[in-house]
């Protein structure tokens, strides 16, 4: 909710113009000086710009954010006042009136203005969201294709799952070795060791490949046999009890354990190639004008 804060883009007008005031036509939407410097002011900020210049990517993303508006206008679909409310009151839970106050300010917009932008985001997921429903679903086969065309991506190193007992002082860990020979429980050990550092692995139990633990604690987790206590080991973080869990060799994930990861990697390859072609109907489909003499005074102004 904290982006939508400060990301909402203020509403222009949505009422006809006169044609010498617009700078950017699009449909049935005109955008004035005033309201043109609104949302350049708030992309500015959301990008950390400082400089008055108008590239013609941030007047195309403007002229985009504009054809999805009036494809939704078309299509009759809209963001009621209740549903608009309920998601003011949820971002403003969040803060105190005063420092919701200010984060409109560093946003170089007035209350009244963000409400309304916000309702363009929020009628701006609607809108993707139901012209997303054309794009089909991955497929099976195009799951068992990818993975069969890219067998280096679904390489895996070799991996081993412990838990470990992390102490202070040699004393202390030579103490909970002897209880863990005379039959102690390591898990009911771990509860009380102290906090592990992510370099040196978890207190819980976990799966980490070669390369992912600091070395003088990988040297002994990937040599300990499975269901094994470790004696005491001394490394840079303290003194350590480990016992390995389970270990996976060096090979390939079979396809069940990457089928997720490749759906939502084409999936994603799919939606962007779709709104790509989109956008390309929309820009074809709905007049654009950009009143470039205007645009160039603002630039000087």
């Amino acid at each position: 909710m904290f982006a939508a804060l400060l990301t909402a883009w203020p509403a222009c007008g949505l009422f006809d113009r006169p044609a010498e005031e617009a700078v950017l036509t699009v449909g049935s939407r005109s955008l004035t000086k005033e309201d043109l410097r609104a949302q350049l002011r708030t992309m500015a900020y959301e990008q950390g710009r400082a400089d008055n210049s108008l590239p013609e990517s941030l007047i195309q993303r403007v002229v985009d954010h504009y054809l999805v508006l009036e494809y939704g206008k078309q299509q009759g679909i809209s963001v009621a006042d209740e549903e608009l409310e309920g998601v003011v009151r949820d971002i403003k839970k969040d803060y105190a009136e005063k420092d919701f106050q200010d984060l409109l300010l560093k946003g170089f917009v007035d209350y009244a203005r963000w409400k309304e932008g916000l309702r363009e985001q929020l009628l701006i997921r609607k809108i993707t969201k139901k012209a997303s429903e054309a794009i089909p679903p991955v497929s099976m086969e195009e799951i068992r294709s990818y993975y069969d065309s890219h067998p280096e991506e679904f390489r895996r190193p070799a991996m081993v799952r412990f838990r470990q007992i992390v102490t202070n002082t040699l004393e202390e860990a030579n103490r909970l070795q002897k209880r863990l020979a005379q039959g102690g429980d390591m898990a009911a050990a771990v509860v009380g060791s102290s906090k592990v550092p992510a370099s040196a692995g978890s207190s819980e139990p976990g799966w980490f490949a070669k390369g992912d633990l600091d070395e003088s604690i990988e040297k002994v987790v990937f040599s300990l046999p499975v269901g094994q206590v470790s004696g005491v080991v001394e490394t840079p973080y303290g003194f350590h009890l480990f016992e390995v869990l389970g270990k996976k060799p060096e090979g390939i994930r079979s396809l069940a354990e990457a089928r997720t990861e490749i759906e939502s990697k084409l999936l994603g390859e799919k939606q962007e190639a779709f709104y790509s072609r989109w956008l390309q109907e929309l820009r074809a489909s709905i007049p654009v004008t950009v009143h470039r003499e205007l645009l160039k005074e603002m630039e000087m102004e």
